[in-house]
C-alpha cells in the first residue's frame, strides 16, 4: 500500500465492538447511524470509521460482513482471518520489520514515521496496526464502554471525598477553614461533517492534552 493516507486508523472500541456485534448477529447491516448508536460514537465519526472498516475488508459496500469478517468473528478461525486482513492492508515490509506478533510499538511507529507521517498520526496508525494484528481477540467487546465503571481509578474517584478543607493563608490560631467546592465542566464538541479521521483524532488528542495532561496547581 503506497498511499500513506490509506493506512487505517480505527479505535479499539470500534474494532472489538463491531466484532461483538457480528458475533451476536452476523447478518446485520451496518451503517453509520447503527454504528454510532451501538458503540456510542458521534455519527460524523461513525461515518469515517465505517469507511475504514470497508477499506480493510471487514464490511462490504452495503454494510454487510465479508467472508473474512465472518471468520474473524469466530475464535476458531480468528488467527487465520487476521493474517489475511493484514496481508491485504499493509505492505510486506512492515509485516517483516515489525511483526504484529511482537507487539513492538516503537518499531511500528518508526516505520510509519519514515512513511512521512507526523509523530502523533504515526502513533495512531501503529496502534491500529498492532490492535488488528493481536494474536488473541479482545474478550470483552464492550470493555471500552464500561472500563470506567469497574476500573481501579474509577473506584478511587468514587471513594474520594467530594470536597476538601483548606486553611486560611494568615496562619492565625483558630483561623476559619473553607470547603473547596468541586468544579464540574461540561464540554461539547461540534465536528464538521466533512472532517477527516485524522482531523477528528487531532481534536480529541488536543482535548486530552489540555484537559488531562496538564498538572493542576
Amino acid at each position: 500500500m503506497a498511499d500513506k493516507n490509506s493506512y487505517p486508523q480505527i479505535p479499539a472500541t470500534v474494532w472489538w465492538g463491531l466484532r461483538g456485534i457480528l458475533q451476536r448477529t452476523p447478518t446485520v447491516t451496518i451503517d453509520d447511524r447503527f454504528l454510532g448508536v451501538q458503540l456510542g460514537v458521534q455519527e460524523v465519526a461513525a461515518r469515517q470509521y465505517l469507511s475504514e472498516l470497508k477499506r480493510v475488508g471487514i464490511l462490504t459496500e452495503e454494510g454487510k460482513a465479508t467472508a473474512v469478517a465472518l471468520r474473524w468473528r469466530n475464535n476458531e478461525t480468528y488467527s487465520a482471518a487476521v493474517q489475511e486482513i493484514l496481508a491485504s492492508v499493509y505492505p510486506e515490509g512492515l509485516l517483516h520489520v515489525a511483526p504484529p506478533v511482537d507487539q513492538n510499538r516503537q518499531k511500528a511507529i518508526a516505520w510509519f514515521t519514515h512513511e512521512g507521517l507526523g509523530s502523533g498520526t504515526a502513533g495512531n496508525k501503529a496502534a491500529t496496526y498492532l490492535m488488528m494484528g493481536s494474536r488473541t481477540p479482545s474478550d470483552s467487546p464492550s470493555k471500552g464502554a464500561s472500563a470506567q465503571k469497574g476500573s481501579p481509578e474509577a473506584s478511587k474517584v468514587a471513594k474520594a471525598k467530594p470536597s476538601k478543607q483548606i486553611k486560611s493563608t494568615d496562619g492565625a490560631p483558630g483561623a476559619r477553614q473553607f470547603d473547596l467546592m468541586p468544579l464540574n465542566v461540561n464540554v461539547q464538541i461540534h465536528i464538521s461533517a466533512d472532517a477527516t479521521g485524522e482531523q477528528i483524532e487531532s481534536i480529541f488528542s488536543a482535548m486530552r492534552r489540555y484537559l488531562y495532561d496538564k498538572p493542576i496547581s
